[in-house]
């Protein structure tokens, strides 16, 4: 049983055979990828299938490369990730860009991980797994100093009532 993360991977066509790399990769470092071709299965409506796994995810990795354009399929998925990332704090996206590719509009506020074409698999997929995990342990930091910035708003607040 995977320890990790639950993974989304969104891709395009042409990253197909990536897509097909990063979830071998996630899945031997203990993480469960959600990819349509390992998870999607005929006679499922594909709607509900991608819904339910959007709301299982804990993370969003969308890859994209020179290449790539958004089918109805990917559109739906990206529209449905966007969505979760904006109303569940906890929810995380990583948009991952092969070669010379440009994000597309939409994606413009993430920083990106930038995968030079030459990369070998084990490098790039590695350096997203690293990611994952790290940005997991960044994110408890940072909500430990946020509830401490809470106290702080609130002790100012406190203070300006007791001035006031």
């Amino acid at each position: 049983m995977a320890s990790g993360p639950n993974v989304f991977v969104s891709y395009a066509s042409d990253t197909k055979p990536l897509a097909v790399e990063l979830a071998n990769a996630l899945t031997s470092h203990g993480m469960e990828p959600w990819v349509d071709f390992k998870d999607l299965h005929p006679g499922q409506p594909w709607p509900e299938e991608l819904q339910r796994a959007i709301d299982e995810a804990q993370w969003f990795v969308i890859l994209l490369g020179p290449g790539s354009r958004a089918s109805r399929w990917q559109e739906a998925e990206w529209t449905a990730a966007l969505a979760s990332t904006w109303t569940h704090e906890e929810k995380r996206l990583l948009p991952v860009l092969f070669g010379e590719s440009a994000p597309p509009p939409f994606l413009r506020n993430w920083i990106p991980l930038k995968v030079d074409s030459s990369t070998a698999p084990s490098v790039w997929t590695g350096r997203v797994v690293e990611i994952l995990r790290n940005e997991g342990k960044n994110r408890r930091v940072a909500n430990k100093d946020k509830g401490r910035l809470d106290e702080v708003e609130a002790a100012v607040e406190a203070l300006r009532k007791v001035e006031g």
